[in-house]
C-alpha cells in the first residue's frame, strides 16, 4: 500500500490503507546552468549553496491535474507535492514559486534543462530511464498501480485484462503505462489523469491501471469505480533537480531528513491522503 518513504524511515509510519485499495547531458547541461544562476542562497546549517533561477524563489515545476499530489483549487496550486516544496523553499529561506507544465517536459528533464524550474515536484517515479536525464532526492513516497473498472462487473484483474485484450486506460508518461506494457495490456494513452478517468467513465476504455493514490482520489467523485487488483511495484516518488545540481540535491535530502524527523512529512501525507480502515 502507498506509504511515506525515506532510506532510514523504517518505524516512522505504517501504510496509510486506502478505503479502494482492497493509488536528459552535455551542452543541454551547461547551457541550463547558465540559465538557472540566478542567485545562491546558502542552505541553512550547511556550507553548500543552491543556484536559483529566480532570486527569492524556489521553482517547482508540477503537472497541473494530478490530486491528491497536485491540483488547483481556487486559483491556487495545493497537494502533497506542494506542501512538500514549501517545506524545502522555507528551509533555504525563500517562497515556493509553482509553475505548472505537461508532464512530459517535466519527466522528460527539458523543464530542468532549461531553467524553467530549479526542482521538479510531481509525483515523479525515481527511474533508471529518467537518472539518465536528472538527479533525484532521496525517495519521500512509495506507490503502487491498481487495476480500476466502472462497476464490479468489468475485467477482473491485470491477467484476465491481458488475456482477454481489453482496452486499458494510462497516463502517458508515468510508471504505470511502463508497467502496462511490460505486463501486456493493450493500453489507450491519456494526457492527464481528468481525460483518464473520464475515458473510463464514459466507456472510451475497459479499465485504468494507475498508482492506487490517484485512483482513491478520482473515486470519491464516482462511486461507481471498483479496483479489482493492486500490484506492488518498486516505485518510489523524489523530487528531480537538473543533472550535476548536486547542491540542490543535497538541500532536498536535507530538508527530507528534517521532516522525517520532526513528523512533518507524516502530517503531510495524512493531510492528503488520510488513514482509514480497510472493510
Amino acid at each position: 500500500m502507498p506509504r511515506p518513504s525515506r532510506r532510514r524511515a523504517a518505524g516512522l509510519l505504517s501504510a496509510a490503507a486506502l478505503a479502494l485499495t482492497a493509488c536528459s547531458g552535455g551542452s543541454a547541461e551547461d547551457t541550463a546552468a547558465e540559465t538557472a544562476a540566478g542567485s545562491a542562497t546558502p542552505v541553512d546549517g550547511g556550507s553548500a549553496a543552491v543556484a536559483l533561477v529566480e532570486p527569492g524563489f524556489l521553482t517547482v515545476c508540477s503537472e497541473s491535474n494530478y490530486p491528491p499530489f497536485e491540483m488547483e483549487q481556487g486559483g491556487e496550486m495545493v497537494g502533497l507535492d506542494m506542501d512538500l516544496g514549501r517545506e524545502i523553499a522555507a528551509d533555504l529561506g525563500v517562497e515556493m514559486k509553482n509553475v505548472t507544465l505537461g508532464f512530459e517536459s517535466i519527466q522528460s528533464g527539458a523543464a530542468l534543462d532549461t531553467g524553467q524550474c530549479d526542482v521538479a515536484i510531481s509525483a515523479l517515479s525515481i527511474t533508471e530511464e529518467r537518472r539518465s536525464v536528472m538527479d533525484f532526492s532521496d525517495p519521500y513516497y512509495d506507490n503502487e498501480v491498481g487495476l480500476v473498472t466502472d462497476g464490479e462487473d468489468g475485467v477482473a484483474s491485470i491477467d484476465a485484462a491481458r488475456e482477454e485484450q481489453v482496452r486499458v486506460g494510462v497516463m502517458q508518461g508515468t510508471v504505470g503505462e511502463t508497467q502496462a506494457r511490460e505486463l501486456g495490456l493493450d493500453t489507450v494513452q491519456f494526457e492527464d489523469a481528468t481525460t483518464l478517468f473520464t475515458g473510463l467513465s464514459t466507456g472510451a476504455v475497459d479499465a485504468v491501471l494507475d498508482d492506487v493514490t490517484a485512483i482513491a482520489e478520482h473515486a470519491q467523485d464516482d462511486p461507481d469505480f471498483v479496483v479489482q487488483e493492486t500490484a506492488d511495484l518498486d516505485d518510489q516518488l523524489g523530487v528531480a533537480v537538473r543533472k550535476g545540481d548536486a547542491a540542490m540535491r543535497q538541500a532536498v535530502d536535507a530538508t527530507l531528513d528534517r521532516i522525517e524527523e520532526d513528523g512533518t512529512l507524516e502530517q503531510i501525507v495524512e493531510q492528503w491522503i488520510p488513514v482509514q480502515e480497510k472493510d
